[in-house]
């Protein structure tokens, strides 16, 4: 799977601008008929849908015989065809944009209003139709299908990189949900004053942490990275005069997310957001960052915002807006922080498990966190979703570390009696390898502290020992 292909997902609210046209009693009813779906984040209608299913058959006939046999293929995902109505006064915008995103490469979240959200790939060319009878209404159809999941390679690195693309894609199910509570909670056509409060509270909240994470006092490389989406932060988000469609809801979030995937994005070097639509990150960086020195500075970050939103609940005007969006804000973050550690390469098992325990205890707090908004809020806050990703997202973690573990060295702790010499003791371990002695020496010097590389002890000492096999 690819890094995060868009900002994608909905909202269970409202239609917004769109009922607003029909006016008086037709409006609601019209409403209530209506079930929203999206693509790649556009929203439109979806008053029909078909798709098929079944089994993948071939009827086998043979000459001379008027009876046939069957061969049977396997289950068939077969293709869901989509009508749907873009209506509204920005109709002819949303037409454009639904078009971009029928054009896109690769697959994406299709939010079926039955059905939920799924992968999907476009299979056949969709049509946009406008015609002057409809004023203020487009139509569109087009024929997407289930996109499948990867197959499970063969051999010790296909479970590994099958373990990894687990981790990415349940990443990316997170952002997908942290954006559909967003877009349930800022649903309303009219933003009550208290809703745009604990939107400004929440943005202002992040100004504070990614200013003290990211600002003057910051490493340069880690500087250069989030400079562009911190500089849009610090601008802050301007609030429209009506809530049409989720464009505010999307530029929140997307404000919320950029400096944090501006930061992940640099562990590669790729000039992507990790977690995040290429489109979406303000600016790009060629600076490489140490997944050693991100993931940690990520996560740091995390408990700072837990930290100033369960301050700035005590002061808000709307509980329960600043709590939504607040999860929502540390769901992207999370989100981030699993697609840097994805780059971390592991020395030892005990290496693994204290970077296995760092990113489960910091999801447990997002589940806590949770729990909490769930026994003091009423059910307004959309948390189902989140809490369910974050589940999915702390097993796919915990599998992902635990493949890797049986093929990391251990590391044993010996007592020496007296100072040795450092070199005499890395022989000791990996004499039968020599190329590998001077790593050993290295890897001692640096896991012990060791102030004179020459000697070491008296006392206990950890030892990295070397893999004694290829598997």
């Amino acid at each position: 799977m690819s890094a995060f292909d868009g900002l994608t997902g909905l909202g269970a609210g409202s239609l917004g601008s769109q009922t607003d046209i029909l006016g008086g009693i037709a409006g609601p009813a019209f409403n209530q008929l209506l079930s929203i779906a999206a693509w790649r984040g556009v929203r439109f209608a979806m008053p029909n849908v078909q798709e098929e299913t079944g089994r993948r058959l071939l009827q086998l006939y043979f000459p001379g015989r008027s009876d046939f046999r069957m061969q049977d293929f396997g289950a068939l995902d077969g293709p869901i065809r989509v009508e749907g109505l873009i209506i509204g006064d920005d109709y002819v915008i949303r037409a454009k944009r639904m078009r971009d995103a029928l054009r896109k490469a690769g697959p994406a979240t299709l939010v079926h209003p039955w059905l939920g959200t799924m992968r999907c790939r476009i299979l056949q060319t969709g049509t946009i139709v406008f015609s002057d009878g409809n004023i203020r209404l487009a139509r569109f159809s087009a024929t997407f299908v289930r996109d499948p999941a990867p197959k499970t390679k063969r051999g010790l690195f296909g479970r590994v990189e099958d373990t990894l693309t687990s981790v990415l894609e349940t990443a990316d199910r997170l952002m997908d949900e942290a954006l559909i509570a967003a877009r349930r909670i800022l649903s309303p056509a009219t933003l009550p004053l208290a809703l745009i409060s604990a939107a400004t509270n929440v943005v202002q909240i992040a100004q504070g942490v990614w200013n003290a994470v990211a600002g003057n006092t910051a490493p340069l490389s880690v500087r250069d990275a989030a400079a562009p989406a911190l500089s849009t932060l610090n601008e802050g988000i301007a609030i429209p005069a009506h809530n049409n469609e989720t464009e505010f809801a999307d530029r929140l979030a997307t404000l919320l997310v950029d400096v944090p995937a501006s930061i992940a994005s640099s562990v590669s070097g790729s000039g992507r957001p990790a977690i995040a639509s290429a489109e979406e990150v303000v600016g790009e960086t060629n600076n490489v960052l140490d997944a050693r020195q991100v993931t940690p500075l990520l996560i740091s970050a995390a408990s700072a915002l837990r930290e100033k939103s369960r301050t700035a609940e005590s002061a808000a005007a709307d509980v329960n807006a600043v709590r939504g969006l607040s999860l929502v804000n540390e769901a992207m973050l999370a989100a981030q922080i699993v697609a840097a550690a994805a780059a971390l390469i592991y020395q030892s098992q005990e290496d693994a498990i204290t970077w296995r325990d760092r990113l489960v205890k910091m999801l447990d707090e997002i589940a806590a966190d949770i729990d909490r908004i769930n026994a003091r809020s009423s059910a307004t806050v959309p948390t189902n979703g989140v809490a369910q990703a974050i589940s999915d997202l702390r097993a796919a973690v915990t599998a992902d570390i635990s493949e890797r573990l049986g093929r990391l060295p251990t590391v044993s702790s010996v007592t020496l009696p007296r100072a040795m010499s450092s070199w005499l003791i890395a022989y000791s371990v990996g004499g039968d390898r020599p190329e590998k002695v001077e790593d050993l020496w290295r890897d001692m010097i640096s896991r012990n502290h060791i102030r004179h590389p020459a000697l070491s002890g008296p006392g206990k000492l950890k030892l990295l020992q070397e893999v004694t096999s290829d598997g």
